[in-house]
C-alpha cells in the first residue's frame, strides 16, 4: 500500500527507539494530556457548581417576589395590608402566589443564642411556590401557629430534635423602644409594654442542599411570625410567586410590574445576582488562567520539534537532495505535532473524563493523604462536589487544545522547510 513520504517520516520520526528524544516526545505529550484534564475536570465541576446552586435555589426561593415600596426613611417596616389584590393580578399572569412574613429572629436554646432569618409561611400556598415539602428530613412542613421547621445543620449545631421547645425574640420589636431624630441622634423611648419572646416547637427539619442557607433559614406559621413581630394577621411583608419557567420570565415580569406600579417586583436572579455573578466570572476567569497550561504543552511541542528539527538537519538536506520539496518537508513536522496533539488531547479527554465521573472518590483520596477535607460544605455552600460535563463543551475544549498544539509545530516545519540542502549536508 503507497504511503505518502510525509506521512511516512512524521510517524517514524515519533517511533520510540529508547533515547533522549523519545522521553522529550513521551513529555510533550504528557503535557497537552494535563492541560486538556485540567480544563475539562474545571469546567465540569464549574458548570455543575452554577447548575446544582440554580437548582437548589429555585427549589427554596420564589422565581419573582413582590414586595412594597417603603413610605419613607421612618417607617418601621413596610408591609402589604391587603395580600388578596395581589394574589389575583399573580395568578391572571400565570404565576402560583403565596404570602410571606420575613424578618431576622434570635433563637434561644437553653443557653445557645443564634440570630437567624424567619420566614413566616402559609403552608397550603407554600407547597406551590418552593420544593419545601420534599425537603423535608424529619417531620412534616404543614406547620401551625406555635411549631417552627429548622434546617438539619442547625439543628445539628444545636442539637435540635423533634419536639424540642425553642424561644424566639424578635430585635425589630425592642428596637421600637428607640427612636431616631432627624439630627443623626438616638432617644430610648418609656414605655409599659414589655415583649416577652414566643415559644415554638421543633416540628420538622429540613434540608435543601445548601449548607449556608439551611444554616441562617427558619420557618413559622404566618400567623405565629405576625404575632411575634406585632403585626396584624393576615398582611404580608411580600408576596411571592412562582413560574412554570424561571428562565425565560422577561414577558410575565413586564406584566407584573405594569400592573403593580406601587410595588418593587425583583426575580430570582435579581435576588441572588451577587452570588451567581461571582460563580461566573471565577468561572470564566479560572478557565482564562488554566487555558494557559495548553498554551505551555503547545511550547514543548514547539521545543520538541525544533530539536528534532536540528538532530536531523542533515536527513532534511539529503531529502530536500533527493527532491523532497519544502512544502512536504514542512508538512512531515506538522504531522508530528498533529500526533502529539491528537494524542494528548485524546489522553487528556478520557483521563478528564474518569476524574470527573469518580469526582469523589478522587477528593476523599486527596483528603486522607493531606489530612484535611477540599471541600468544606460550609464554604462552597453544597453538600458534595458537583459536576456537569456536555460533549459539546468536551469537544470544544479538545478541538482548541488540538488547533493549538497544530499551530505550534508550524514553526520548527518553517524553519524545516527553509533549510538549504548544501548548508544542510555540511551540519555536523
Amino acid at each position: 500500500m503507497f504511503r505518502s513520504p510525509d506521512v511516512f517520516l512524521a510517524r517514524r520520526y515519533l517511533r520510540p527507539r529508547r533515547s533522549l528524544t523519545s522521553i522529550i516526545t513521551l513529555l510533550s505529550v504528557v503535557g497537552p494530556a494535563l492541560g486538556v484534564t485540567v480544563l475539562i475536570v474545571t469546567t465540569a465541576v464549574f458548570s455543575g457548581f452554577d447548575r446544582e446552586i440554580k437548582q437548589r435555589l429555585l427549589g427554596m426561593q420564589a422565581h419573582v417576589h413582590v414586595y412594597p415600596q417603603p413610605a419613607g426613611w421612618r417607617e418601621e417596616q413596610p408591609i402589604i395590608s391587603e395580600p388578596a389584590p395581589i394574589f389575583e393580578i399573580m395568578e391572571t399572569v400565570g404565576l402560583a402566589a403565596a404570602p410571606s412574613i420575613d424578618d431576622l429572629v434570635i433563637l434561644q436554646f437553653r443557653e445557645s443564642m443564634e440570630i437567624k432569618s424567619m420566614s413566616g409561611i402559609l403552608p397550603e400556598r407554600e407547597a406551590l411556590i418552593t420544593d419545601l415539602p420534599a425537603s423535608m428530613v424529619q417531620g412534616g412542613y404543614a406547620i401551625a401557629p406555635g411549631e417552627i421547621l429548622v434546617g438539619s445543620p442547625l439543628a445539628l449545631q444545636l442539637g435540635l430534635r423533634i419536639g424540642d421547645r425553642l424561644l424566639v425574640h424578635a430585635p425589630r420589636r425592642l428596637a421600637r423602644h428607640l427612636e431616631w431624630s432627624e439630627g443623626g441622634g438616638i432617644e430610648a423611648r418609656e414605655s409599659d409594654v414589655v415583649h416577652l419572646p414566643e415559644e415554638v416547637v421543633v416540628a420538622g427539619i429540613f434540608s435543601f442542599g445548601i449548607h449556608q442557607l439551611d444554616q441562617n433559614v427558619v420557618y413559622m406559621h404566618i400567623d405565629q411570625a405576625a404575632e411575634l413581630l406585632g403585626l396584624d394577621w393576615e398582611v404580608a411583608t411580600a408576596i411571592r410567586g412562582r413560574l412554570a419557567d424561571p428562565f425565560h420570565l422577561e414577558q410575565e415580569l413586564a406584566e407584573l410590574r405594569r400592573q403593580l406600579p406601587g410595588f418593587r417586583v425583583v426575580t430570582w436572579q435579581e435576588q441572588n445576582e451577587r452570588l451567581l455573578g461571582a460563580i461566573q466570572v471565577e468561572k470564566n476567569l479560572t478557565l482564562f488562567l488554566l487555558f494557559f497550561i495548553v498554551l505551555v504543552a503547545a511550547f514543548s511541542i514547539a521545543g520538541t520539534l525544533i530539536t528534532s528539527v536540528i538532530q536531523k538537519t542533515r536527513e532534511i538536506g539529503i531529502l530536500k537532495a533527493l527532491g523532497l520539496s519544502p512544502l512536504a518537508i514542512a508538512r512531515v513536522f506538522v504531522y508530528q505535532g498533529a500526533i502529539i496533539g491528537l494524542v494528548g488531547t485524546l489522553s487528556g479527554c478520557l483521563a478528564g473524563f474518569l476524574i470527573v465521573r469518580h469526582r469523589n472518590l478522587v477528593a476523599d483520596l486527596i483528603a486522607r493523604l493531606l489530612g484535611r477535607e477540599i471541600f468544606p460544605p460550609e464554604l462552597y455552600y453544597l453538600d458534595s462536589i458537583p459536576a456537569w460535563l456536555t460533549a459539546r463543551e468536551m469537544i470544544n475544549i479538545g478541538v482548541l487544545a488540538f488547533v493549538v498544539c497544530v499551530f505550534a509545530s508550524l514553526l520548527p516545519a518553517l524553519y524545516a522547510s527553509c533549510l538549504q540542502p548544501a548548508r544542510a549536508l555540511t551540519e555536523e
